[in-house]
């Protein structure tokens, strides 16, 4: 009979541990989803600033289409 209450003992001391395991992992799991939040907000804006820069950069080409280089004096004369 005292293997039975050593028994329950001792399940009882592992669930505790498990549960204990869980928890850390259950925080772990938060903190990289923060993570990930957090990197899909960066790339977000970093792609909206890509777009804005090329943008301008196709405006830029655009209007320089039009000049001919050869044909202007520098800007020294």
């Amino acid at each position: 009979m005292n293997e039975i209450p050593s028994s329950l003992e001792e399940l009882s001391s592992r669930l505790t541990q498990v549960e204990s395991v869980l928890m850390h992992l259950q925080h772990e799991v938060e903190q990289l989803n923060q993570a990930i939040i957090q990197q899909n907000t960066t790339v977000d804006a970093l792609n909206k600033s890509l777009k804005s820069l090329d943008s301008r950069l196709g405006a830029l080409e655009e209007e320089d289409e039009g000049r001919d280089p050869y044909q202007e004096k520098p800007p020294h004369y």
